[in-house]
């Protein structure tokens, strides 16, 4: 009699539905890819080489409950704040195995701090850490920044392997500002105003090629450029010097000496009224990233402060 309990048991274990292995590979990816508090977040669940999850399980460190259990791989969180903050886990889980994947939301508020770039350099830069899964056919950049600098300088540079000048904000010298996208330049001419902070909005839309630029949250005479064309991913996004290629290949005599805050880019254009709430940290769109919650990497002589 044992030994026919044993035989089957051992039946019993070896035809037994068994738990899928994890044999694929996930990840989470956030939309925007930096969350602004109070605006809607969209987790992702990717499985890599598995065209078919039938089910995705969400959690989040510290919750007795699952998030959510189903097919659906997208996470809504339709007005982040800081209750959400931690770390969430998905699970995917299909006929060909099992991934798991995790992702840490957190939030840098840079409100009322500034970079600041004390000298001449052809390192010194911040890097936008911020990782842009689609090309862009619209985008809209503000920034702040206060300088006393008479000859050319970068603030703003997007860069791929293809195309080093995607996205370029320059100034050539006081009162001009110098747009570029996909390398081809438009030039706005504006106050000179040494002394004083400037804030400026650029904004331009494939369809149509139209340039819209706004400064000091005035608004400009809108140009074109570039119609059709497209912005290329993955980006080297920066802040304070001119790439060359992607990633470096800087030049001291383009680096920017100053402060530089208020940093905000969309995948949409924006209004008039969308231009001075950027001007005042309080963005009426959500941002693909931004200052309320800021992901940088400081490389080289620059300082955050307040």
């Amino acid at each position: 009699m044992a030994r026919l309990w044993l035989c089957l048991l051992i039946l019993a274990v070896l035809f037994s539905p068994a738990a899928p292995r994890e044999t694929k590979r996930a990840e989470i990816w956030a939309e925007p890819p930096a969350p602004t508090e109070y605006h809607l977040l969209m987790l992702t669940c990717e499985v890599i080489g598995d065209p078919g999850p039938q089910e995705f399980l969400w959690e989040k460190k510290g919750s007795p409950v699952p998030l959510q259990k189903g097919p659906d791989s997208v996470l809504l969180i339709p007005y982040f704040n800081d209750t959400h903050l931690g770390t969430y886990t998905c699970t995917a889980t299909s006929l060909q195995g099992r991934a798991v994947a995790s992702y840490t939301l957190w939030t840098d508020d840079l409100v009322n701090s500034v970079f600041v770039f004390p000298q001449e350099s052809k390192t010194a830069h911040v890097q936008v850490t911020a990782k842009l899964k689609q090309p862009l056919d619209n985008f809209t950049l503000c920034l702040r920044s206060f300088t006393d600098l008479k000859r050319p300088y970068s603030l703003f540079s997007y860069a791929t392997k293809k195309q080093s000048n995607e996205i370029l904000l320059f100034k050539p010298g006081p009162g001009q500002y110098e747009l570029s996208v996909g390398d081809k330049p438009l030039f706005f001419t504006v106050p000179i105003s040494l002394g004083d902070s400037e804030h400026v909005c650029v904004s331009w839309e494939s369809s149509t090629g139209i340039v819209g630029f706004w400064f000091n949250g005035k608004p400009w005479p809108r140009k074109g450029l570039q119609k059709g064309y497209v912005v290329g991913v993955p980006a080297s996004i920066v802040l304070g010097q001119d790439q060359d290629s992607f990633g470096g290949d800087f030049e001291a005599q383009q680096s920017f000496v100053g402060e530089i805050s208020s940093v905000y880019m969309w995948n949409t254009g924006i209004s008039n009224s969308g231009v001075v709430s950027a001007m005042y940290d309080n963005p009426e769109q959500t941002p693909i990233f931004g200052w309320r919650n800021f992901p940088y990497k400081i490389v080289g002589e620059v300082y955050l402060k307040p």
